[in-house]
């Protein structure tokens, strides 16, 4: 009988012992940064990100996937206002539920999860209000530093937007669980990188938004995973994200210097997701079968089995061979028969 990775996917969520560690990884499917913001605007952009990700189902077949956000991820208010002055931050207001930037996007996962055919789970990449401000200011204005003027500046008009950004990501992580087949959402946050906003700060003007959003949408379904972003060496205290309402965690592991039987401790036991270095520098990217099947067993004596999901730290570059995931999900398919069989699969 064939194995039910879905039911392993949630099963492993739950802490549940399983047969077999599952693995997934990602990457984006649009370089142009542009588009990852405006892309929804356009029709055939849309539809030529739902088509890259089923092919990259069709041909890598992961044990589970993380569905990007390429071409959605910025609110509509976000993107189509100015903000000169933290004051500025009032123009950002709800949307309707049935404005594009939602319609389209739970109809283009739902094009993704129904090719699928209801073999494997899947979660969506969603930005927190934090990062989407981030990112706006980052994209669109090339000017990195901008969110922390604002945050030093007027700390409560940036709380207040976050707030109604949180309120709209709510109506969209709702209506993907129930419409387009998800299991949950996959929540991308991240600390300020900045030594003169203070821990104290965070917790008071950003993490409110992100708490919120995310016990709404455990509330819908509990199966979704928040993800602490490590990308280009970005540092975070996990510790501080141990309380957030979330069935799994999912952070970098080589940037934190935290392993995942670690993190696993750290966040009071619940299920946890990543181990592989996610850049050209890692052997998943770069090694060959015999070396990325050795880490991945290296993976499972360092860290267990119960509750672990294999991946990337983060996104795996573009240009990454499909193989290299197969050759992980390969050899955790080995590893589990020989765990119960007591032989070596031939």
């Amino acid at each position: 009988m064939a194995e039910n990775k879905h039911q392993i996917l949630l099963d492993t969520l739950d802490n549940k012992p399983t047969d077999r560690v599952l693995a997934g990884f990602w990457h984006h499917y649009l370089s142009n940064e542009q588009k990852q913001v405006l892309g929804y605007r356009d029709l055939a952009v849309i539809d030529e990100v739902v088509n890259r990700q089923q092919n990259f189902y069709d041909r890598y077949h992961p044990d589970f996937t993380k569905i990007m956000s390429d071409g959605f991820f910025l609110h509509p208010s976000v993107i189509d206002n100015e903000f000169e002055t933290p004051e500025d931050l009032k123009k950002i207001q709800p949307i309707d539920p049935d404005d594009p930037w939602i319609t389209r996007q739970v109809a283009a996962i739902k094009a993704i999860v129904d090719h699928y055919e209801g073999e494997i789970g899947s979660f969506y990449n969603i930005f927190s209000p934090w990062y989407q401000l981030r990112l706006r200011f980052e994209i669109l204005e090339k000017d990195s530093e901008k969110i922390y003027r604002f945050l030093k500046k007027e700390p409560e008009a940036i709380a207040d937007a976050f707030d109604v950004l949180s309120d709209d990501l709510i109506v969209l992580g709702t209506k993907l669980i129930k419409e387009s087949g998800i299991d949950g959402i996959y929540l991308c946050v991240q600390q300020p990188q900045d030594s003169l906003i203070s821990t104290k700060q965070w917790q008071q003007y950003v993490q409110p938004s992100e708490v919120k959003l995310l016990r709404a949408v455990q509330d819908i379904r509990d199966y979704n995973i928040i993800h602490i972003c490590g990308f280009n060496g970005k540092r975070n205290q996990l510790g501080d994200y141990k309380d957030y309402p979330v069935k799994a965690f999912h952070w970098a592991t080589y940037v934190e210097e935290v392993s995942l039987k670690e993190g696993k401790e750290l966040f009071g036991g619940r299920a946890v997701m990543g181990g592989f270095e996610n850049t050209e520098n890692g052997v998943f990217y770069k090694g060959s079968k015999k070396e990325i099947q050795a880490e991945t067993q290296r993976l499972l004596e360092e860290n267990g089995h119960q509750g672990i999901l294999l991946s990337g730290d983060c996104s795996i570059p573009f240009d990454t061979d499909d193989a290299h995931g197969q050759w992980v999900s390969e050899m955790l398919t080995v590893e589990a028969y020989q765990r119960v069989t007591g032989s070596e699969k031939r």
